[in-house]
């Protein structure tokens, strides 16, 4: 593939994700996309076969980081805290680094329906709760996985949090793992 053609795929791909994330994946065409980039609705088809394949190429970045991760990160069964702290930290820094691609996932229900993800936008939950609870799981374990992810991804998809500070991402981190480790609340009930 050629320089230029590198090129335009990268430019094509950047704006719509922008066009994705503001207009939603459903109401953005492939007209718009192009006209962003200075090019024709035809020489974006040229470039990617459909917008559902755009659309899959604008995610795939995100959902390979994410894919990477998970074969990289060695954990115990259950994880140590230390051992979830790291990839909780991992994941902060992957979904700020792909924090449109984030947002989009999150927020576009069109997006995931093409994709065919439904509600297991970047990995199967069963997957998610093993590496972050272990195997063992039960169902106290699946809600804090949920909270600590929500409790990332939630910042990340709003624009007016500054996650670029060390202070900021230090935050995001905190509230993900405090999740793991506050007293719960049906405990709470139940020891009163």
């Amino acid at each position: 593939m050629r320089t230029t053609s590198v090129n335009a795929q990268r430019a094509i791909a950047e704006a719509a994700l922008t066009i994705f994330c503001k207009r939603g994946y459903a109401l953005a065409t492939l007209e718009e996309i192009g006209a962003q980039v200075g090019l024709t609705r035809g020489a974006v088809l040229h470039h990617f076969k459909s917008k559902g394949a755009l659309l899959a190429a604008v995610v795939e970045p995100c959902r390979r980081a994410i894919a990477q991760l998970l074969i990289t990160t060695p954990l115990s069964d259950p994880p140590t805290p230390h051992q979830r702290h790291q990839l909780l930290t991992r994941f902060a820094d992957l979904f700020i680094t792909h924090r449109e691609t984030v947002g989009l996932l999150a927020n576009d229900i069109s997006s995931r329906a093409q994709l065919g993800l439904d509600d297991q936008w970047f990995m199967p939950p069963e997957q998610l709760v093993a590496l972050l609870a272990g195997s063992s799981a039960d169902h106290a374990d699946q809600v804090r996985v949920a909270a600590a992810i929500g409790a990332m991804i939630q910042p990340v998809i709003w624009a007016w949090v500054d996650l670029d500070s060390a202070d900021g991402r230090a935050e995001l981190i905190g509230a993900a793992v405090a999740v793991f480790h506050g007293p719960s609340p049906v405990g709470q009930a139940a020891a009163s």
